[in-house]
């Protein structure tokens, strides 16, 4: 019977071809290739048929196991069966890269045959790890992972499981085969090789489409960690990896062959990877450290910021030690650490990071590593928050740009963690390097206003922790924008923080305070330190000109740096709300601000150029740099009069309480409590103990706030001198002479402060003397600067000098230093002129109204500036002025010219708060009573008799500070009085003498009717006699000028003066400046 024949398919006669003959398959190593003229055939056939790829697979796929069950065993059989398996996995590599357009019927197959590989490769007790078969599957597995198309194909499970395989092997740590003194310890070399066949592998997914898509999250948990293992720097140097990582970002990657490009995926090849050859010495650590670091940077270059989100997640999971590649312990006897110990290595991976990361999202590493940050910040302070602030650090002070970057949102997070680090401890390790983080945001310069815009938002949170009650929520809420906001689960967190900062004191508030200082001190150091140039993204387009590679690659557009300009200055007005610590009690925060002004005034303020006429300078720009600085200065000088008269700056929680606006609300508030003899505790009260007093001089001014706000002013007047004598002056002067009426021995005290009160007064007149001396230098006034320097010369040196720059970084409270250790002022005492000014009023003020730079620069008249400079200068008028922004030549910047001022609309913002706040503390300060003003006719350089601006809005009038006259016509007394000496020279050149002495005296015969008349009723009087309120102002002719009324020769005046008794001079009211 004969025998029958059955024919084979096709495709298993093709296949059974390529490999060689039974009896030769053992001996076809070492190259083991399957034969090419057959495995041509076989992918010509499945190219044109692609449905016959599925049949072609299953084929192979059974193959592969028979053969991977026998290569794990020994022997001939062993031999026979690894020669069929490698053959096998050529056969697969070579069908992946000629099939790549029908890829789906195959896919399947391939991903089997790849795991049979892998799983035959493994070590056993027969043998170590088969490279030849791990090189071989990577191969393929890198030939599968290019040309997968995800618009055509899908991946399962399978290829991950894959992936893992691969990345297993990257971290692999083969034990050496040899004697007992060699058992458990690495084999060097195997190590090598293994890992760089698994990051071979690992690279063709990086390099693969389909990574890039929903399935990224879950195989970059797989990719990153394994890459970063054999990142580390155990046995390489840092300075090797910083080399190294360069190299890598400038393109210069030693492994060619596998640079992790995307093509096309018509050009695209899969190399053919080796194992060990014969004879060949193995691969050194630093190979593998350099094929993992280009790998890593291909991955971020290809990424989008959602990728690179991911990226940094999964290197913060390694560095916790919970990644989803499990990575074998060291096996040579070395004690496994945490990663976050190696602080210097973190900061050079997170900088490295950026630098391989596209430039439109490198600001998304630092973005990742803040949110991180702040959301495990909490408890003890550890080497992981340190690491992690370090890591941000080393990204913002970088020589990298983060265009795209919020520096709001991360100043947000940062500021808000150092509060809750202060409400925390005080004096928590992590603050330092904190404030150093937080002063790189002024390294990198991304849009015109950044750092004024920083400087804003942390005077915003030091105003915020000032307020009664809002201190604890602002941080709060900082801390949950920073930690709920963008973060996930911070509900809890929120609360017990909430809890936390509303249990907190006045300790916590302060340290608070100071820290924030630290921080806008540093940006303000750092950015001035840097360029300044505003750097902005553009399309950089490759020239289709270009020679070479660059031609062929096309015209591409990359993302490049320009210039845009240079960044503006930090603007005094942002300051103006956090004036009012120079008169904090605590004596630290003090210290800081002053150092803060001191940076600000050096380094942010453009210098006034020319000394002469318009010609030499554009005078609107020196205007508007005056109407930008003057509201600061107003409440610096309200500060700086209330902290150096003082006997105490601490108040209750009564007096805090009623803020509601601004902290500077407190100013007027203290100035009262100091100045008040009937309050408990003030300057002449003589109802406070001795121990009262020692307790409430350690919250007084020290000897180094005199010399510090004495420097500070000088910087200020050296940098704006004219702004700095149009809003300064007053206050230098009535500093003068209030310290040698307030700052006297009282009787009352019973000794208690003898000698204290002295010491005071020479510091403030230190104060006024040292600041109108660089005034006269500033703006050329010869006899003033003499006279304020022979007062100088008759003060002892203090011995507590600041030094010539504030110290870098956050440092400590320093030590308190009174009074009564100082040498040289203790031996002054009381003289009979110790109560009269120490320098000419008149003097200082002709001096300065007849400077021709300050004319020139402010583009005011002589008798402007001269009736500018003599207002009755009080602390509460100054608050008011610094909230209004007031200057005389507010009509000049404006609009350019005084012809129509009242057609004007002001460019300032309100910092105003409402007129209920401001009620009380302007009424008793002799300022603004109702909170309105009433529109007063301005003149032609906009100058108001107390010391407000022109109104410059046509519906509204401006709020503005009113003085004694104006108190007194609020009372009644102002009905008799004609209408035109309520207007100040319509004629646009100003109030004249003859107008100011007209108002004078029918202001005088008014009140003289309505003192003496029969039964004192007047029109308009409200029914006031002698014995109510303008009588009583009458009687002490407050805000009566003597010279003037001496002058006048009004018959009224005349016959009423026989029968009115009045005072031979004029007494201060209790409340005044």
């Amino acid at each position: 019977m004969l025998e029958m024949c059955l024919p084979k398919s096709n495709h298993k006669k093709l296949i059974e071809e390529c490999y060689p003959v039974p009896k030769a398959l053992a001996t076809s190593g070492p190259e083991y290739r399957p034969n090419s003229n057959e495995l041509s055939r076989l992918a010509y056939y499945a190219t044109n048929k692609p449905a016959k790829l599925a049949k072609v697979g299953a084929v192979l796929e059974a193959r592969a196991a028979t053969d991977a069950r026998a290569a794990k065993g020994s022997g001939a059989a062993a031999d026979k069966g690894k020669a069929g398996l490698m053959i096998t996995l050529s056969i697969t590599q070579n069908l992946l890269t000629e099939c790549k357009a029908h890829l789906n019927y195959f896919i399947r197959p391939a991903q089997a045959i790849i795991a049979s590989g892998l799983d035959a490769a493994g070590p056993n007790p027969h043998r170590p790890r088969d490279l030849e078969i791990s090189a071989r599957s990577a191969s393929a597995f890198y030939a599968l992972a290019s040309y997968i198309d995800p618009a055509t194909t899908n991946v399962d499970g399978g290829f991950k499981d894959l992936l893992k395989g691969f990345a297993g092997l990257a971290v692999e740590r083969p034990r050496a085969a040899g004697g007992v003194d060699q058992a458990g310890a690495e084999d060097v070399e195997q190590r090598n090789r293994t890992r760089l066949i698994g990051l071979s592998a690992l690279a063709g997914a990086v390099g693969s489409d389909i990574l890039y898509t929903s399935v990224f999250a879950s195989h970059s948990s797989l990719i990153v960690p394994a890459l970063l293992e054999n990142m580390k720097d155990n046995r390489v140097t840092l300075d090797w990896l910083t080399s190294e990582s360069k190299k890598v970002a400038d393109g210069r990657t030693t492994f060619s062959e596998l640079s992790i490009k995307k093509r096309p995926l018509a050009s695209r090849r899969a190399p053919s990877l080796s194992g060990h050859i014969d004879g060949e010495k193995g691969p050194n650590y630093e190979e593998v450290v350099t094929r993992a670091i280009a790998i890593m940077q291909g991955l971020l270059r290809h990424g989008d910021a959602g990728h690179v989100q991911s990226v940094v997640a999964h290197a913060t999971s390694w560095l916790d030690g919970q990644s989803s590649l499990t990575i074998p312990p060291p096996t040579d006897g070395r004690q496994a650490k945490s990663h976050w110990e190696n602080v210097d290595w973190c900061r050079w991976l997170a900088q490295s990071l950026c630098s391989w990361t596209a430039l439109q999202y490198r600001f998304v590493v630092l973005t990742t590593l803040v949110e991180h940050l702040v959301d495990v910040c909490e408890g003890q302070a550890t080497t992981k928050h340190l690491s992690l602030i370090e890591m941000a650090k080393g990204i913002l002070t970088g020589p990298l740009s983060l265009i795209g970057l919020s520096t709001s949102d991360t100043l947000s997070n940062l500021a808000a963690l150092a509060v809750r680090r202060v409400y925390k401890d005080t004096r928590d390790s992590l603050l330092p390097p904190l404030v150093d983080c937080i002063s790189g945001l002024g390294t990198h310069v991304y849009y015109a206003d950044q750092i004024n815009d920083i400087a804003d938002e942390i005077a915003a949170r030091i105003a915020a922790l000032q307020m009664p009650a809002a201190g604890a929520e602002a941080a709060g809420a900082g801390a949950g924008a920073g930690a709920g906001g963008s973060l996930k689960g911070g509900n809890l967190t929120d609360h017990l923080q909430r809890q936390r900062l509303a249990n907190a004191g006045p300790e916590q508030r302060d340290e608070s305070i100071r820290v924030l200082l630290f921080c806008l001190m540093g940006v303000l150091r750092t950015a001035h330190r840097s360029s300044g140039e505003v750097q902005k993204g553009v399309d950089d387009r490759i020239s289709e000109d270009a020679k070479g590679k660059t031609a062929a690659a096309g015209n591409q557009t990359q993302i490049g740096l320009a210039r845009a300009g240079t960044r503006n200055r930090v603007s005094l007005s942002v300051m103006v709300r956090t004036a009012s610590l120079l008169t904090s009690s605590n004596h630290g925060v003090r210290l800081a601000y002053i150092q803060t002004l001191v940076t600000l005034f050096r380094d942010e303020i453009d210098r006034e150029r020319g000394t002469g006429g318009a010609a030499s300078f554009d005078v609107g720009l020196s205007v508007e740099r005056i109407e930008d600085a003057i509201g600061f200065i107003h409440a610096l000088a309200a500060s700086t009069h209330v902290m150096g008269l003082s006997k105490s700056l601490s108040v209750g929680q009564a007096v805090t309480g009623n803020l509601r606006e601004s902290p500077l609300e407190i100013l007027p508030q203290l100035e009262r409590i100091n100045l008040d003899p009937g309050r408990p505790g003030s300057l002449m009260s003589g109802t406070a103990s001795s121990g009262q007093g020692t307790a409430s001089e350690a919250t007084a001014a020290l000897p180094v706030d005199y010399t510090a706000i004495a420097l500070a002013l000088e910087e200020l007047i050296s940098a704006a001198p004219s702004a700095a004598a149009l809003g300064l002056t007053p206050m230098l002067l009535a500093l003068d002479k209030d310290a040698g009426s307030r700052l006297v021995v009282d009787g009352l005290s019973n000794g208690s402060n003898t000698g204290l009160e002295n010491q005071r007064r020479i510091a403030a007149r230190l104060v006024s003397a040292r600041a109108l001396a660089k005034l006269g230098e500033a703006l050329e006034v010869a006899s003033i600067s003499s006279s304020a320097q022979a007062v100088i010369s008759q003060i002892p040196s203090f011995g507590v000098e600041l030094g010539p720059t504030p110290p870098e970084g956050l440092t400590l409270p320093p030590e308190i230093v009174p009074f009564s250790v100082v040498p040289g002022i203790n031996g002054a005492g009381e003289s009979s002129s110790t109560g009269s000014p120490s320098v000419n009023r008149s003097g200082v003020i002709d001096g300065l109204a007849s400077s021709a730079k300050l004319q020139s620069t402010s583009h005011l008249d002589t008798a402007t500036i001269r009736r500018w400079l003599e207002r009755d200068w009080s602390v509460g008028m100054a608050v008011d002025e610094a909230f209004a922004g007031s200057s005389p030549c507010g009509a000049w910047s404006a609009g350019g010219s005084s012809a129509n001022p009242t057609a004007l609309t002001s460019r300032r913002p309100s910092y105003a708060p409402s007129s209920s706040a401001a009620a009380a503390p302007g009424a008793a300060n002799g300022a603004n009573v109702n909170g309105t003003g009433e529109g007063l006719a301005p003149n032609g350089s906009g100058f108001r008799p107390n010391g407000s601006v022109v109104s410059l809005s046509t519906d509204t009038a401006e709020s503005r500070s009113a003085g004694i006259d104006d108190f007194r016509e609020a009372l009644g007394a102002s009905a008799t009085s004609q209408p035109s000496s309520r207007l100040l020279g319509v004629n646009g050149n100003g109030t004249g003498a003859n107008d100011l002495a007209d108002r004078r005296a029918s202001r005088r015969e008014s009140r003289k009717i309505s003192v003496v008349g029969p039964g004192a009723v007047g029109s308009g009087a409200a029914g006031l006699n002698a014995t109510g309120a303008v009588g009583l102002l009458d009687s002490l002719k407050v805000g009566v000028d003597e010279q003037a009324e001496n002058d006048a020769t009004s018959g009224a005046l005349d016959a009423a003066a026989g029968t009115a008794t009045v005072p031979n001079r004029p007494i201060a009211p209790p409340y005044a400046a």
